[in-house]
């Protein structure tokens, strides 16, 4: 593996970390204006710049117009001066992406190839992520890291997949990915990953419900603006909280789990072979896909219902399907829900999240993007 990459903060002084990140902040800045808003001297800010100018961090960007006087040079961050690269294993597929200093995909692919809890396996995960980053024409050093993210629950210190049913991913360690890799790597649960994707993007998030509508359903519990893991570092198995008795068999060999009935993998079939193809068949009328939707959404309101009686939060919708979904979806959920029950809010509580194929990929790269900009 890789030594660990410095941070901004690791660069220079306390200043330097600063002036870094109030232009990151405010996307074009000029150097008055960052003198003023940090009392800083002129010299000192100008110097600052420099630094950051020579090691590619920040680029003059156009001029400020003016307001009588000399133009003002406008500085912004180079958004690729670093990189972060996420991974998502599902049961069929490796996807991967790259993203910049803005959490914003800047690549992507994916590979169809079946999970095996081999060598063979995590020799060619290694192969995929090292040859993706080859595509990317930059040098290792801007490459931050690569975030893994897996079904399953992880150990304390995330270096073990404790618990993978559906992957049969359990015993998995992260130097089983590490030593094929030619950069620093974690370990993260798929869905907490989703949800700190969500937290990067709604950065005014306090206390909420995630809840991943893919082909696989999974949840995560948002207090104080970060993931809440547990005291087991089990918190946020929605998934598997009993729906209905003696109901549906689920793959974690329970009966009635939310799983089997809110799962995204209940819309498909041999006659909706695709999200795709459902959804257009649904919003053109198709009566069976109306008839599916319909018994989706009910299972769905039980569940949630039961979620904000507990927690009284919001409740986020992410995964596979939130881009498919209406303001119109929304409203029949909530209008549900509030029909189950005389204490369910009456202001709207359920808001589709954000909406990136790969926001599992993503979440798991962000956590190399936080720890190299500066905590100022």
């Amino acid at each position: 593996m890789a030594t660990k990459k410095k941070s901004v903060s690791d660069i220079q002084d306390n200043n330097l970390g600063r002036v870094y990140n109030l232009t990151y902040k405010s996307g074009r800045i000029s150097r008055t204006e960052i003198a003023r808003q940090l009392n800083l001297s002129l010299p000192t800010v100008s110097e600052n710049l420099k630094q950051l100018e020579q090691t590619h961090l920040i680029e003059r960007n156009g001029v400020f117009q003016s307001t009588g006087g000399r133009k003002s040079i406008a500085y912004t961050c180079v958004s690729n001066a670093r990189v972060a690269i996420g991974t998502q294993i599902s049961e069929h597929h490796i996807r991967i992406a790259a993203i910049d200093l803005f959490g914003r995909v800047i690549k992507r692919t994916s590979h169809e190839y079946p999970y095996v809890k081999s060598p063979e396996y995590y020799q060619q995960f290694g192969r995929f992520v090292n040859g993706f980053c080859q595509t990317l024409n930059i040098s290792s050093q801007r490459i931050l890291g690569v975030g893994i993210a897996i079904k399953g629950l992880l150990s304390h210190d995330s270096m073990t997949v404790m618990q993978g049913v559906r992957l049969g991913s359990a015993g998995v360690t992260l130097s089983d990915f590490a030593s094929h890799l030619d950069y620093p790597c974690h370990l993260v649960h798929d869905v907490e990953a989703a949800a700190e994707a969500e937290i990067w993007f709604s950065p005014q998030i306090v206390d909420a419900v995630y809840v991943s509508l893919s082909y696989d359903l999974g949840g995560a519990l948002i207090l104080q603006g970060q993931v809440h893991r547990g005291k087991e570092y089990r918190g946020g198995l929605l998934e598997h909280m009993c729906l209905y008795p003696n109901g549906r068999k689920c793959y974690c060999g329970n009966s009635g789990c939310v799983s089997t009935y809110c799962s995204a993998r209940v819309l498909l079939s041999e006659e909706f072979p695709t999200f795709e193809y459902y959804f257009q068949r649904l919003r053109d009328g198709d009566g069976k896909a109306a008839e599916i939707w319909t018994q989706y959404l009910s299972h769905l309101a039980v569940a949630l219902g039961s979620m904000h009686m507990l927690l009284d939060c919001d409740i986020i919708l992410g995964g596979s399907i939130v881009g498919f979904l209406t303001i119109e979806d929304i409203r029949i959920l909530q209008k549900l829900i509030r029909g189950q029950s005389i204490f369910a809010p009456a202001s709207d509580f359920i808001r589709i999240g954000h909406i990136e194929a790969d926001v599992f990929a993503c979440g798991a790269a962000l956590p190399y993007i936080r720890e190299f900009l500066p905590k100022h």
